[in-house]
């Protein structure tokens, strides 16, 4: 029998000291609560990038989902894709060569999958080119 490094219950207590989150085992995320813009706390409306989630929307299980809502949203106002801007899950970007994009994940702070009219891509966010030395 292979060894375990740690126990189902330390990994849980650790994960929680941790990342100071609380979850039962058969608890459900709601993405799409009942706000208007899925905002963090402390941030304007005007911060916002152009999201496809918002209120009476929920969180889209499939790629086509994700499609549909993006031939549904409104081009006005989405700004080009910038790598060293950062996005959240249901922000609309254009892509110069993809085109039209929703973020469908954001897997890490500086890694999201974006689904496109045609295709899906893991694209990089929130990265800042070194600076020189002087």
């Amino acid at each position: 029998m292979p060894k375990k490094d740690m126990d189902h219950d330390q990994m849980m207590d650790d994960f929680e000291d941790d990342a100071g989150l609380e979850f039962e085992q058969n608890e459900e995320l709601d993405f799409a609560a009942d706000d208007d813009l899925l905002l963090e706390e402390g941030e304007d409306d005007e911060e916002v990038l152009p999201s496809v989630l918002y209120k009476g929307i929920t969180r889209p299980k499939t790629d086509d989902d994700w499609r549909q809502l993006l031939l549904e949203a409104s081009v006005e106002g989405v700004p080009e894709y910038k790598i060293t801007d950062s996005y959240r899950d249901g922000s609309l970007l254009k892509h110069p060569t993809f085109g039209l994009g929703v973020v469908s994940k954001v897997i890490s702070p500086r890694k999201m999958e974006v689904i496109f009219e045609a295709s899906k891509k893991l694209m990089a966010m929130s990265i800042v080119a070194p600076e020189k030395a002087a």
